[in-house]
């Protein structure tokens, strides 16, 4: 078997990028010390369109979480929160389901 030197560097960086991930089955949107379930939904989704290797990812209303999938899906640490911080930057419902509410992404994070 023949193996190139840019499939080889393909290789690694897969392997790396896998075993590096901080993957979680579970996450949720913080503002401040404070969950945010409007936040939440639309890192939610904003994670799930992204369409990471780690698979894909659904709202759970019942746990207020965004969750794994399928069980073998997994979430990506560093990407969900930089979903959140993007629901807080480009808006989300507020609380009293009048107009968009911002917040700044600084005091936003991700909890998984």
């Amino acid at each position: 078997m023949h193996f190139s030197a840019p499939k080889a560097v393909a290789a690694a960086f897969l392997f790396f990028s896998l075993a590096v991930a901080d993957l979680h089955e579970n996450c949720a949107c913080n503002n401040g010390d404070a969950y945010n379930w409007r936040i939440t939904t639309l890192a939610c989704t904003t994670y799930n369109d992204a369409g990471y290797q780690w698979g894909g990812v659904t709202y759970d209303s019942a746990s207020g979480r965004c969750v794994k999938a399928v069980d073998t899906d997994r979430i990506a640490g560093d990407q969900w929160e930089t979903a959140c911080k993007d629901a807080a930057r480009n808006g989300f419902q507020c609380s009293d389901g009048v107009g968009t509410c911002f917040a700044n992404p600084d005091d936003v994070g991700g909890a998984c």
